[in-house]
């Protein structure tokens, strides 16, 4: 089997047996609050999952609530320009989300990195810059923290 065909029967292996690994909304942890709002709307029963039935109504109103943003002709049913106008929206929100990240991240970055102010790093501040990301993430391959140091042994 050469790499393309072995790449491609993996692929296809991994698209098809991902819904079954897919996690329940109520054990996802990628938007917590989104979770905690929907449990709080939908969880009936206070269990803290969302049974078939809440998890029906829950996609009954998020549908109800898409529909009632995106179909602009009204008649019940995005067409493919109401589609289209979801999608951009959603791209919009997700670039603007990276963005906003992104931008908080360079900042930090050029505060500590960005010795001489020129709101730039040159070859230096960016060997510096590399030089303790590198230091930062070192632990992670040995298992350890990078957030904690590590404990002294005072005796």
């Amino acid at each position: 089997m050469n790499l393309s065909t072995r790449f491609i029967a993996t692929l296809t292996l991994c698209l098809v047996s991902s819904p079954g690994f897919a996690k329940p909304i109520e054990q996802q942890d990628n938007h917590p609050s989104r979770r905690a709002r929907i449990l709080g709307t939908f969880d009936l029963d206070g269990d803290g999952t969302l049974s078939e039935s809440e998890r029906a109504e829950a996609k009954k109103a998020m549908t109800a609530r898409r529909l009632k943003r995106f179909d602009t002709n009204g008649d019940g049913v995005l067409d493919d320009s109401e589609k289209q106008a979801m999608k951009e929206t959603r791209t919009a929100r997700r670039a603007e989300r990276k963005d906003r990240r992104h931008g908080t991240r360079r900042q930090a970055m050029l505060e500590q990195f960005d010795v001489n102010g020129d709101g730039t790093l040159d070859d230096d501040e960016k060997k510096s810059a590399r030089k303790a990301h590198r230091h930062r993430h070192r632990g992670r391959r040995d298992g350890e923290s990078p957030k904690r140091p590590a404990p002294t042994t005072d005796v």
